[in-house]
């Protein structure tokens, strides 16, 4: 057992219980059909997963896939059934989104709310809802070879653009492929390719948004996100390394890990002394932090091992002691930031933070317990 694994073990059945103990809140909400999103004064802001949302990036929310995965993998690892049981109803309730091809963001919502349900318990429903959600996703591909983010594939307003958070969203879509979806992995190598020349500068930091012409030719590189066009938003950051190491996973490819490598370095050389990045590196001394890009990230490079395993440990560790929620607020993960640039979401819990750290203190704990889908046979 590493030496820091002690503590990481205390800190995942912290947050088990802290999942358990919010049940009662979690199933009155989803009763009413709404959702945790990110937490404004300490408490849940509540969406649903079903209706527009103007200040969605996506036009559609797209969190909710993050809060069944928590109970799935809280249920793997205490049996506890009431969290299998309501895993299941949030999971019912974003259903109907898996057959609405308008969006990127059906690999947040499906992989870890489908997929992770299946995996765990073998249900073959769960199965056909994220292959029908991998096949409307597929349907987003451009002549470009990109996925293109949000709105219809002929309006002139949204036509070719993408961002670096497709990358992990292509997890629902590299599962597919395992399950026979030919088409789903043709799809994700695809948008890897076309994609990474024009996101990824020549020091492995990353341009957010990239809009594509038909031809694939770049037509502009910027944010949405982040302080600047040409600065590096976080979280972007940490998308694109947990994307890269999963497409890396699923494919094999040389490149690809080099690349996931790359961004993962300028990451982590660029951390603070306490580990938590500022939501944007080229924000001001001081900046608001985002916990959630440093979760993401230590979920990442688990999945490297070597060396990138021991860095992972040491976000982990630093989350725990920083960021872990031990007071009367809501969530697990504390400090994140949503929308700094819209004032949203600013020193909140996420509900995405909130997964990918459970996700890595499983994977630094009880690897085996893990729900992976692409583990073998997975």
């Amino acid at each position: 057992m590493d030496a820091a694994q002690p503590e990481l073990a205390v800190a995942l059945q912290h947050a088990i219980g802290r999942l358990e103990r919010s049940l009662p809140q979690l199933r009155a909400a989803r009763e009413r059909g709404v959702l945790p999103h990110v937490t404004e004064a300490s408490r849940w802001k509540l969406i649903s997963p079903l209706a527009s949302e103007e200040q969605a990036l996506t036009g559609l929310p797209w969190t909710g896939g993050f809060v069944a995965g928590q109970l799935w993998l809280a249920f793997r690892m205490s049996g506890d059934e009431k969290l299998a049981a309501e895993a299941a109803g949030v999971t019912e309730l974003l259903a109907p989104r898996a057959a609405q091809p308008n969006t990127h963001d059906l690999g947040f919502l499906f992989w870890p709310s489908a997929v992770l349900g299946h995996l765990v318990t073998g249900d073959p429903r769960y199965r056909e809802l994220a292959l029908r959600a991998a096949h409307s996703l597929a349907k987003r591909v451009l002549p470009s070879a990109v996925i293109q983010v949000i709105g219809a594939l002929n309006d002139p307003e949204q036509r070719g653009r993408t961002i670096v958070d497709t990358l992990p969203n292509l997890m629902l879509l590299w599962w597919a492929e395992r399950e026979g979806f030919a088409r789903a992995g043709e799809v994700a190598r695809s948008h890897v390719e076309a994609s990474l020349p024009a996101s990824i500068r020549d020091d492995a930091s990353t341009f957010h948004a990239v809009r594509f012409a038909d031809d694939g030719a770049v037509l502009e590189r910027g944010t949405v996100n982040g302080l600047a066009p040409e600065s590096t938003w976080a979280r972007g950051q940490a998308w694109t390394i947990h994307g890269l190491v999963s497409a890396y996973r699923a494919t094999g490819d040389r490149e690809i890990l080099a690349a996931a490598e790359q961004t993962a370095r300028f990451f982590c050389d660029r951390l603070p002394p306490e580990l938590i990045p500022p939501w944007d590196f080229d924000a001001a001394p001081g900046a608001p932090t985002d916990s959630s890009a440093a979760a993401i990230v230590a979920s990442a490079l688990l999945d490297l091992g070597g060396e990138w395993r021991d860095r992972a440990l040491e976000l982990l560790g630093a989350l725990v002691t920083n960021c872990l929620n031990r007071g009367d607020e809501d969530g697990l993960l504390l400090h994140g930031c949503y929308r700094y640039t819209v004032s949203e979401g600013i020193d909140c819990a996420t509900v995405w933070g909130d997964f990918f750290l459970l996700d890595a203190l499983v994977r630094a704990v009880e690897p085996a317990s893990r729900l992976d889908p692409l583990a073998n046979g997975g």
